[in-house]
């Protein structure tokens, strides 16, 4: 618009070559003064941790194109005026140059805001939120949507340039852009997804680069947080919380496994087990609605509120032996009944027992609460809650630790060691799971646990469902429980296995007899791997690999028994 009114100006109000020559002067004079400073301005502040999207972007926030293009006309109009001797022409390239100086004023202004960190962050901020919303469509895996963004793809880069080279402001600027980006709801589970892939570049380098991991595990910290922020207005945020749960626990086991084995140093796994637990402890307390403690107000109340949600979580918060995992279910527990539980599961209490009686047990058992209600009806009956809970226990068991590794001390984490009791807290807590008493009714249980389908609108059905097409980046995928037939088996055993020492396990040893031989390797084989003492019998008898393998159940609440 002002170029048209100039050129009306020109039109009616030519001037003279030697006037136009003379303004041009200044007009040029001052043009190269304003690019002068503005290619040192991009000489001393920018870089590629800095300018990551490409040129593209700032150029749209300071006009650069837009200014340099009106001066390359105002040069055109000017040389074409005055060798052709056409006033209005000369006039109109010199009035076009005071436009491309007006224009390059605004233009430096907005570039110098760029000069700092903060400034350039907050662009850079928007450009990434503009690239998450415009992938919004396609969500949970970075395989769609997002992974063809030239934006993402500059960032992602970005963050292994600024990781390779050790550079903790670069890293940190950048986490800070992607945890400040204010995204759309329909854009949270892209934004989650880059999360937590950034958060395994980070970890991977910590581990197998070098990388400073205090760095990695404070940048860490402040992406789980965003994480659990962007979770918190989705309707479905059990899957992403879910997802970012079961991450956290085999980063855990792989920083102990490669620590072990001399890949990473003690150090660097140390601190990412210390992430891990601490994260997880996090997200628990953003779960539990009423916590033990709290560290502000987003702690407080639940992210999942919805029953359906709340067993997809717990699902997942199972899985590869993760810290915290038998607390999780109190705030289940009080979630799905609307009431406390009040026992201690070190003490041999079971919380899956007590919460099957609340919500199917006969009328002095079953509480009449709204959650309770709502919890009735997501399961459906008394036989989709043990299903569920059956398949729960399955992949729980087939992703527990190596108790062969070696757990070095300096990565012993509260709730991450390789005590024995603890671990047969955590299978305690699915083994006294028991809906059934026999090995023939625990046969027929293992054959629907292979073979039945779950009942459309189940918790089960739900969370097959909610998981499909949403894998988040994580480098460890979700297996369906019936892929895992040595697990299916041992959970099952374990419901028959004796709880306190000395106690009769011939259901157990006749159910395990009824098994093929090709099976009873398989169990024995898992069995080896995840419980104490199995190992040793594991080759001549999968039978007692099982039945000495699963006797660390009885070491949860010997001290109780002894006192009583």
């Amino acid at each position: 618009m002002c170029a048209v009114v100039l050129a009306l100006v020109a039109v009616f109000y030519p001037r003279s070559a030697d006037d136009v020559v003379a303004a041009t002067q200044f007009s040029i004079a001052f043009f190269a003064t304003l690019l002068t400073g503005e290619a040192v301005i991009f000489a001393l502040t920018f870089s590629a941790a800095s300018s990551w999207p490409s040129l593209q972007a700032i150029d749209g926030h300071i006009a650069f194109r837009e200014w340099v293009l009106i001066g390359w006309f105002a040069a055109l109009f000017t040389a074409c005026g005055l060798l052709g001797d056409n006033r209005v022409s000369a006039t109109y390239g010199a009035l076009l140059f005071l436009l491309a100086n007006i224009f390059g004023i605004f233009s430096f202004v907005q570039l110098f805001g760029l000069a700092s960190v903060g400034g350039r962050n907050r662009l850079l901020c928007r450009t990434l939120a503009e690239a998450l919303g415009q992938s919004g469509a396609d969500v949970g895996s970075l395989s769609h949507g997002i992974e063809n963004s030239p934006v993402v793809n500059a960032y992602l880069g970005a963050i292994s340039e600024a990781v390779t080279s050790n550079d903790p402001t670069a890293v940190r600027n950048l986490v800070d852009q992607l945890i400040e980006a204010e995204v759309a709801v329909d854009a949270a589970e892209n934004a989650i997804t880059l999360h937590i892939d950034v958060l395994h570049r980070l970890a991977r380098a910590a581990l197998v680069s070098g990388a400073d991991p205090i760095q990695a595990t404070t940048c860490g910290h402040a992406l789980v947080d965003s994480v659990v922020r962007l979770c918190r207005p989705l309707p479905e945020p059990a899957p992403p919380l879910g997802a970012l749960s079961r991450y956290l626990a085999w980063l855990a086991n792989t920083a102990l496994l490669m620590s072990v084995r001399g890949v990473a140093s003690n150090r660097s796994a140390r601190e990412l087990v210390a992430l891990s637990t601490d994260a997880r402890s996090r997200i628990l307390r953003c779960v539990d609605p009423d916590p033990k403690s709290a560290s502000g107000p987003d702690e407080l109340g639940t992210l999942l509120p919805d029953p359906l949600q709340v067993l997809m979580w717990s699902s997942d918060f199972a899985e590869f032996h993760g810290a915290h995992q038998a607390g999780a279910l109190y705030g289940v527990y009080e979630i799905l009944t609307g009431t406390k539980f009040m026992g201690n599961y070190w003490d041999g209490a079971s919380i899956l027992t007590q919460l099957r009686r609340s919500l199917f047990g006969g009328v002095d058992d079953a509480v009449d609460t709204p959650a309770a209600d709502s919890a009735r009806t997501a399961f459906g009956s008394v036989e989709e809650y043990d299903h569920f809970w059956a398949l729960t226990s399955v992949t729980a068991l087939a992703t527990l630790r190596d108790c062969r590794v070696g757990h070095p001390p300096e990565l012993v984490r509260p709730e991450f060691t390789p005590d024995h009791q603890l671990l047969g807290a955590y299978l305690r807590t699915f083994a006294t799971h028991r809906y059934f008493d026999t090995a023939e009714e625990a046969r027929t249980a293992l054959l629907r646990l292979l073979s039945r389908t779950a009942p459309a609108g189940s918790a089960s059905e739900h969370g097959h469902h909610g998981r499909v097409g949403r894998a988040y980046g994580v480098p460890a995928p979700y297996v369906e429980p019936q892929l895992r037939p040595g697990a299916v088996i041992l959970a099952v055993a374990c419901r028959l296995a004796p709880l306190v020492p000395g106690g009769d396990d011939a259901e157990l040893r006749g159910f395990l007899a009824m098994l093929p031989s090709v099976s009873l390797r398989i169990t024995a084989g898992l069995a080896a791997r995840v419980l104490p003492g199995a190992a040793t019998v594991a080759e001549t008898d999968p039978v007692e690999a099982v039945v000495v393998g699963l006797k660390v159940l009885t070491l949860v609440g010997a001290h109780t028994q002894e006192g009583a």
